[in-house]
């Protein structure tokens, strides 16, 4: 004679479906959303040296010869003073307009600050036979136009921003994200 069993496994079949519903609702997918939130970080961090570089560039561009090249040339003579642009406080905020005017989709720009140093070229030529070498360790603050950007002296931009991480499930962080560009001005 065979008993019938059965009956205990009645109503255990849906189990490993909501243990299994559970399981990802409180791993996988605070996972799979912290891959995605890595990645945008990842991709802001390449917003912020980028726009380092072109800040770098913009502002080596209109350097000390910039207005002769062309009259309606925008913030040529760009230094410490604001250059040529009466509206302009000094660089920095020249430079951190320009930035703010790319807009790349996902950035904040009002979370974007950008700060920019001129640097005079200490030039040390030790005599006949022997190389020169060219220095930049002394910070010009002449606001003066033209003091601070002829050709050979250097400008160094740094670009901050403020990018906020949220991961379901996790607590809420702030990483301050900063990249550094520095270039010699030419003519």
């Amino acid at each position: 004679m065979r008993l019938k069993l059965n009956w205990t496994r009645k109503g255990e079949e849906g189990g490993s479906l909501v243990e299994m519903a559970l399981v990802s609702a409180f791993i996988f997918l605070p996972t799979i959303f912290a891959i995605i939130e890595v990645s945008f970080a990842v991709y802001t961090y390449n917003y912020v040296s980028q726009m380092a570089r072109l800040s770098t560039r913009y502002a080596v561009v209109r350097g000390s010869f910039s207005c002769a090249i062309q009259s309606n040339f925008s913030d040529c003579n760009l230094g410490p003073g604001g250059g040529s642009n009466p509206t302009t406080a000094d660089g920095s905020t020249a430079l951190q307009n320009y930035v703010r005017g790319y807009v790349y989709p996902g950035i904040n720009t009002s979370n974007v600050t950008v700060t920019a140093t001129w640097w005079t070229a200490d030039v040390t030529n030790p005599g006949t036979g022997a190389f020169s070498s060219t220095a930049w360790d002394l910070a010009c603050t002449d606001t003066t136009a033209g003091a601070c950007n002829p050709p050979t002296s250097a400008v160094k931009v740094t670009v901050n921003y403020s990018y906020p991480l949220n991961i379901p499930f996790w607590k809420q962080v702030t990483i301050p994200m900063r990249s550094t560009s520095e270039m010699v001005i030419n003519e």
